[in-house]
């Protein structure tokens, strides 16, 4: 009867997660989705109507912010993979202590790598200054800009800088789940080149497991708003700035078109993604594989070393733009063309701490919050599935929904809804949205661990009397305490860096170190911006060495 009771238990448990899961995501949906037909009794619309979708082919540039998008989307998820893998496939055979440069970049919020490129390139950027006056003539900044671009470019280039990292990551976590080492010999034993064996090989088993990867970043660079507030041109920028505009506009009918224009960013993450399930297709086809083998030569092939320099370019790009920021942080009277700063100070370290000490507290309070809610959250689930013996819950995918789902489109009917309600405790609403964007990636790190623990340990334990509880505290925790660990600092780091759900969500009353760092980047002082950055470059480094350090103390023996 107890152990009825208890499954009954854990099924509801189970329930109410899926609920907590799904409810906001529904929520928003249908905050987005009444207004976009025209129902929001509080502005007048008290009827259900289509005029709204037929005024967006008026907007002025609207279809130049849909292609930026789609354009923007697709090839800076597309180079990164490419470069990614250039990038893996000779770490692989020379340089694979390159993963210690790789772990601290990704680390680091998308707004920190859009403001290192900002220092790179502006008019006043380390590489005029680098080519100043020497080769360029110029003594004083000039009156053109490399960024923002009016094609995009140079948002996808920053994308490519932010996801590379990512997806080298992500590959090396997948590289060790099949025996990659072996097929590698196997490729070079029916003579194909190192670069041949890893496209006709390697990647395809590769790819089936980084796959779910390579959609989230689809979905997020489709639709990322903080790099694209600094990056991506303003007139018009893309989809996703337009609907910001719209939505802080004063105009009645704003929130309307702003409704509107967020189910045409979900479409075009639709589109991306059926564009890129249709590439699939005609690459596993069998006659793009034949000839693929007979296009890629078995023997060195001269452009992989190329492509691979241009590879560590970019990744030698995004270190500059990080030391560049440290630069503009603590120099003073740095006049142009000067490549370095006359003199060096911490005094503007130190008054903006002092200034900013609330917005830094709130940002790692949260952080923390979110991160341990996550990690209990995906052990309850993932013990609660064990013990119903559901070895493949069904309804798990739906953890992922929100990464799949643009934050705009989904956190504009959020705050709809919970203006509606009149609920006005910001910091819970802000900690509840962001543990829906936080758990899918500890879910991906911690998920596997837990469910991959030998049987072996747990019968030993059952056989000396523990119970379920003390197995999973004694047993379990200990032998996948490296990875809790680093799932916690993904969870601190991803809540750190999260734009959208703060703005919508703090609603102004909740501010984080990235919200404010944006601010600055968009009308601050560059020295006051560079200061943000440091802080935004030091806070996830130092929470990587304080995991690497437990890691460390608490691991002492590996199975």
């Amino acid at each position: 009867m107890k152990t009825k009771y208890y499954n009954r238990l854990l099924k509801f448990i189970l329930l109410l997660f899926t609920l907590i899961i799904l409810s906001p995501t529904f929520i928003g949906f249908l905050g987005v989705l009444f207004p976009a037909f025209g129902y929001f009794p509080a502005l007048g619309g008290n009827y259900f109507s289509l005029n709204f979708f037929n005024d967006l082919f008026f907007i002025p540039g609207i279809k130049k912010s849909l292609l930026l998008s789609l354009f923007t989307g697709f090839f800076s998820t597309l180079l990164a993979l490419f470069f990614s893998q250039l990038i893996l496939f000779f770490i692989l055979i020379i340089f694979y202590y390159l993963k210690i440069i790789i772990s601290p970049l990704v680390a680091l919020p998308h707004i920190t790598m859009a403001v290192g490129l900002l220092f790179l390139l502006s008019p006043s950027g380390f590489i005029l200054r680098a080519l100043s006056p020497w080769l360029t003539g110029y003594d004083r900044p000039p009156d053109f800009y490399l960024i923002p671009d009016e094609f995009g470019l140079s948002l996808i280039l920053g994308l490519v800088l932010k996801e590379i990292p990512f997806f080298l990551l992500t590959s090396i976590a997948a590289l060790e789940q099949f025996p990659a080492n072996k097929l590698f010999n196997v490729g070079k034993s029916l003579q194909h080149s190192n670069f041949s064996t890893w496209c006709l090989i390697i990647f395809p088993n590769l790819y089936n497991k980084i796959r779910l990867v390579i959609f989230i970043v689809i979905a997020f660079t489709s639709s990322v708003i903080d790099m694209a507030l600094v990056l991506s041109p303003s007139t018009p920028s893309t989809l996703s700035i337009r609907i910001l505009q719209f939505y802080q506009s004063t105009e009645t009918n704003s929130i309307f078109i702003a409704s509107n224009l967020a189910l045409v960013q979900v479409i075009i993450i639709i589109i991306l993604m059926l564009t890129w399930k249709l590439i699939e297709m005609i690459i596993k086809h069998n006659y793009f594989f034949l000839f693929s083998i007979k296009f890629l030569p078995r023997k060195k092939y001269f452009l992989e070393k190329y492509f691979f320099s241009l590879g560590v370019f970019l990744i030698f790009l995004s270190i500059l733009g990080i030391i560049n920021s440290f630069f503009w942080g603590i120099g003073n009277d740095w006049y142009f063309p000067n490549v370095y700063p006359e003199t060096y100070t911490l005094d503007n370290i130190i008054s903006f701490f002092n200034e900013n000490k609330v917005i830094i507290f709130n940002s790692l309070s949260i952080a923390l919050i979110v991160s341990i809610l996550s990690i209990l959250i995906i052990i309850i689930w993932i013990e609660s599935c064990d013990y119903l013996s559901i070895d493949k819950p069904y309804l798990e995918f739906l953890i992922f929904i929100p990464l799949f789902i643009p934050q705009i489109s989904l956190l504009i009917g959020l705050q709809t809804f919970l203006i509606k309600v009149g609920f006005q405790n910001y910091f819970a609403s802000l900690i509840f949205i962001e543990i829906l964007y936080v758990v899918p990636y500890c879910l991906i790190l911690l998920g596997p661990a837990l469910r991959g623990i030998n049987k072996d340990f747990l019968s030993i334990g059952a056989s000396l009397g523990k119970t379920r509880i003390q197995r999973l505290f004694l047993i379990k925790i200990p032998l996948i305490v490296s990875t809790l660990l680093t799932s916690f600092a993904i969870g601190i780091i991803v809540s750190l860096s999260l734009y959208t759900p703060v703005y919508f969500i703090g609603a102004g009353r909740i501010t984080t170190l990235t919200v404010e760092t944006l601010n600055l980047a968009t009308s601050g002082l560059r020295q006051d911006l560079g200061v943000a950055t440091i802080f935004q470059i030091i806070i996830p480094i130092f929470i990587l060495l304080i995991v690497a350090y437990l890691n460390k103390k608490f691991t002492k023996w590996v199975f």
